[in-house]
């Protein structure tokens, strides 16, 4: 007996360091895939792969785990997710700017029998090599690819759809095609606000206020180089939400307002000398010292400007390079240093083909016949402008939707028509005449290069026109952060609901809502006005419109006059609201936001929407005076 139940003890302790031992490696397990620098399991490395595809943490600040998923993934044969990990890789080294490393892996890749299956990743992997073929010097390869997707675009789904579009606007805008990229990247946006994917509109918003900064319509730049900056400062996506800040400090730079760019210069430095992002480096030192140059602080800007060159030159990056020296030309000859600045200039002139852009060339061209001519050195001066004027008419050839852009063009040709003159006058009778036949000819070339431009645009624009008008209009009708009707919108459908006879127009305001900017920030702020839109579209039918009035105001247009239907309305929008917010992970749980309703019913004395607005306005007041948080109807 006493022998039994040793062994029954002996056998329970045995089960129980069993247990202890198992709960000891599902623990180590866990802590594998949430704490650990490197995912060690399959469930971790899909975790880390969902979360960078959804911009939920950096692809740079986040290297060394992406690559572990790959090599772990390829270990296991976790064939799909490998593909994805491998997908996600591809852009990791495309950001490190590894480009030989980058064909490789593509080349290897891209041969894959399985990846055709898996369409998203499968277009992930073509647009990171259309990126690749962009930068080669023989444009065959990249146009193929891009013709292809452009082509196949209509069989993908939304998601797909994004992917395709985000690659085109990349290799338009690297290859001046300024049309296509507004083309693409607006239809991109369209399908990105529809999808809430905020990365995607950050890079599309990015990629039009890029093509209208070439185009040189600032204001339009301005615009939606900030909307770029607001979405991307919704995602984790570092290195673009830094781009955007770069690029939207860069547009201020040009229009002169150096204090403003620096704010945002500023934000993206701090990330790009986190990863060490060489490009971006160049790029912002050579921001910061155009801003000290524009300040007068030559001495300063000189001296960054001759570090950037060299940074520029070490990293292989030309258009920063040639930029740099064009500014160290402008510095020289603010200095008069006017030697130095022609040495400068001389360089730029020998690389010319280096410039990406038409458009850098021409300008680049301009300030060299003014340097020319005032060194006397009629000759380089003259031909900087026959040159400036045939890359003029290259760029504007890429920009030939914008019939006031080929406008412009035609009008500065009489102009350095002029210019060209004035050299010929220091030449002896014969070169002047022979110069003068000679220029005349390119002139009426250009004239009738440009006339038919013209024509082609204008024909061109007359079938675009109604489409484009289109998409703005309803941009402009749409409140971003929430994507419901703005002001402007929700006015127009209460208008048209009003004509339809009897309804109730009702103003509702979230109470003590400055009090959430306040205590939590305007982030959480922006995700409760994104929750009671949500609330309120789930709340609605199609017979009710509303939208985004002002601030934390709505304006409701209710197709009913009822007053116990339109209480029963707002007290289940009052449900649904508490709902979302609970599920705002900064705010806290016992935080109830509510809101008060003032809503104005239709009648022969209430019979305008002006009239409605301001009795609904009034009842709004009433509930606030009340207590808040109720509905006042009248």
């Amino acid at each position: 007996m006493t022998s039994n139940i040793q062994i029954n003890i002996l056998d329970n302790t045995l089960w129980a360091k069993c247990i202890a031992l198992v709960s000891f490696l599902l623990l180590c397990n866990f802590a594998s895939a949430n704490d650990e620098p490197y995912p060690q399991n399959y469930q971790a490395a899909q975790a880390l792969i969902n979360n960078i595809k959804l911009n939920e943490i950096d692809y740079l600040q986040n290297e060394d785990k992406l690559a572990q998923a790959f090599k772990i993934s390829r270990e296991q044969n976790w064939e799909k997710l490998h593909l994805e990990a491998a997908a996600l890789y591809a852009e990791l080294l495309f950001r490190q700017e590894k480009y030989e490393e980058l064909n490789t892996h593509l080349s290897y890749y891209l041969k894959n029998k399985e990846l055709p299956n898996q369409k998203s990743v499968h277009l992930l992997f073509l647009e990171s090599q259309l990126k690749s073929l962009a930068r080669k010097p023989n444009p065959a390869p990249a146009l193929i690819l891009a013709t292809k997707l452009e082509e196949s675009l209509q069989q993908y789904s939304t998601k797909e759809k994004i992917i395709i579009l985000r690659a085109l606007a990349y290799y338009y805008t690297d290859t001046d095609a300024l049309k296509k990229t507004l083309n693409v990247a607006l239809e991109g946006l369209e399908l990105a606000l529809k999808d809430d994917d905020s990365a995607s509109q950050g890079y599309f918003f990015r990629k039009i206020a890029d093509a209208y900064n070439y185009l040189n319509e600032k204001d339009k730049a301005v615009y939606y180089a900030k909307k770029a900056v607001e979405a991307y400062e919704k995602t984790q996506d570092g290195l673009f939400t830094a781009k955007a800040y770069w690029s939207l400090s860069n547009v201020l730079l040009e229009i002169k307002k150096p204090k403003d760019a620096l704010i945002y210069l500023n934000k993206a430095l701090f990330y790009f000398k986190k990863v060490s992002a060489q490009k971006g480096l160049t790029f912002a030192q050579y921001s910061i010292a155009s801003i000290e140059y524009l300040q007068a602080n030559y001495d300063r800007a000189l001296t960054l400007t001759k570090e950037n060159i060299e940074l520029a030159r070490s990293a292989d990056i030309y258009d920063m390079q040639l930029a740099s020296l064009i500014l160290l030309a402008d510095i020289y000859i603010k200095l008069d240093l006017l030697d130095q600045a022609n040495e400068a200039n001389d360089e730029v002139f020998l690389k010319l083909d280096k410039f990406s852009r038409s458009i850098y060339k021409a300008e680049f061209l301009s300030k060299r016949y003014e340097l020319k001519r005032h060194l006397n050195y009629t000759d380089e001066a003259f031909e900087a402008i026959e040159q400036k004027l045939l890359y003029t008419k290259k760029h504007y050839e890429a920009t030939s939707e914008n019939n006031i852009k080929t406008l412009q063009v035609k009008f500065e040709v009489k102009e350095q028509e002029e210019k060209i003159q004035q050299l010929e006058y220091a030449k002896d009778i014969s070169e002047l005449q022979a110069k003068e036949e000679y220029q005349q000819k390119i002139i009426w070339r250009l004239s009738a290069a440009i006339a038919f431009i013209l024509v082609i645009a204008s024909l061109f624009l007359f079938y675009r026109q109604a489409r484009q008008r289109q998409k703005y209009h309803d941009i402009s009708l749409t409140d971003y952060l929430t994507n419901s009707p703005n002001r402007r919108g929700i006015m127009r459908a209460a208008e048209a609901k009003l004509d339809e006879g009897k309804m109730t127009i009702a103003i509702v305001d979230l109470d003590y809502f400055k009090k959430v900017n306040d205590q939590f920030g305007h982030d959480v702020g922006d995700l409760v006005l994104i929750a009671f839109a949500k609330a309120v579209k789930e709340t609605l039918n199609g017979d009710h419109q509303f939208g985004r009035y002002g601030g934390e105001e709505w304006l409701f247009a209710l197709n009913l006059v009822d007053e116990l239907a339109i209480r029963d309305i707002f007290d289940q929008l009052a449900t649904r609201f508490t709902e979302h917010c609970s599920n705002i992970k900064d705010l806290p749980s016992d935080t109830k936001i509510t809101f008060s309703v003032g809503a104005s019913v239709s009648s022969p004395l209430k019979s305008t929407l002006d009239v409605l607005i301001k009795h609904a306005d009034k009842l709004l007041y009433k509930a606030k005076e009340n207590g808040r948080n109720q509905v006042v109807v009248d």
